[in-house]
């Protein structure tokens, strides 16, 4: 048995067997799109590329957040068996699922009192607070408690580097994750935005440039600058477009870097829409220079 359960959200954008094999929680969020609700469960129900595609399409899918209900469930399944609980959550500055987190946690924290539940808001989304989950999966086996993976992983969690293009600014203000001020820097025809997860989880725009091609020789140039440790493999997320995430990580091997390729998944994906493409590695400062 493990020293405690490890509980997470499906805005990591792992694969089903990832959880399973690892025996790590996964509190799904849910998306609205065509007249469907859906749970996220990993691209199981409607597959990324089909979800992608009703977005070309013009659909617009809505998302809502993790239920209070569901963390209830899984926390209390590992304090009924004795173990502490860790949740590592999507960012507060994008939604409220952390929230929701944390009220499960303290409705039962005076009913467990023998037990410790913490919550580490990890700041960060797909591929970022999978590289934070992944870094507490590696403790929790290693035999690590609880308690010393939560303080360690809230260290970590402001070199998570989050570096992000998409085609189209439109989703990310639609669903208020972005300033109109800020969509505006990407109307221009052949923009395209750069994009960054500052300290508070939240995005921002910290540049432009013109054609899908520079974009994506942006995010490699900046991530090999920006790594902390060329050995690190370097997590790749893309919205529906494998040929320009395989581009990226091409042009990452040249530099020598290791990386691998995910799907953003249908929560993260209603906000970016088709074409996003990002890197998620561990650096310095988040903010790029």
């Amino acid at each position: 048995m493990y020293p405690f359960t490890l509980v997470t959200d499906s805005t990591i954008d792992e694969t089903a067997s990832y959880f399973s094999q690892n025996e790590i929680k996964c509190v799904p969020l849910a998306f609205t799109i065509d007249n469907r609700t859906i749970e996220e469960d990993c691209g199981q129900t409607v597959s990324f590329h089909q979800f992608y595609d009703l977005l070309r399409q013009g659909k617009q899918s809505s998302t809502s957040q993790a239920k209070l209900d569901t963390f209830l469930t899984i926390f209390r399944e590992a304090l009924d068996a004795g173990q502490d609980v860790l949740y590592i959550g999507f960012s507060s500055g994008l939604s409220g699922t952390f929230h929701a987190g944390c009220m499960a946690r303290d409705e039962l924290a005076p009913l467990y009192p023998e037990r410790k539940i913490f919550c580490v808001d990890s700041l960060s989304a797909t591929g970022g607070e999978y590289l934070l989950v992944d870094k507490a999966r590696e403790m929790r086996d290693s035999g690590c408690t609880a308690e010393i993976t939560a303080a360690a992983i809230e260290q970590m969690r402001l070199h998570v580097i989050h570096l992000v293009t998409v085609d189209d600014l439109g989703h990310l203000h639609r669903g208020g994750r972005l300033s109109k001020t800020s969509a505006v820097v990407g109307s221009l025809l052949g923009i395209k935005p750069l994009i960054w997860v500052d300290n508070e989880g939240k995005l921002s725009v910290c540049g432009k440039v013109r054609g899908r091609q520079k974009a994506i020789q942006y995010l490699a140039d900046r991530t090999v600058r920006e790594m902390s440790d060329k050995k690190q493999i370097v997590r790749i997320c893309h919205g529906d477009c494998p040929e320009d995430a395989q581009k990226l990580a091409d042009l990452l091997k040249k530099s020598g870097v290791q990386s691998d390729i995910r799907y953003i998944g249908t929560v993260i994906g209603s906000h970016t829409g088709p074409g996003v493409l990002t890197t998620f590695f561990f650096g310095g400062d988040r903010k790029p220079e």
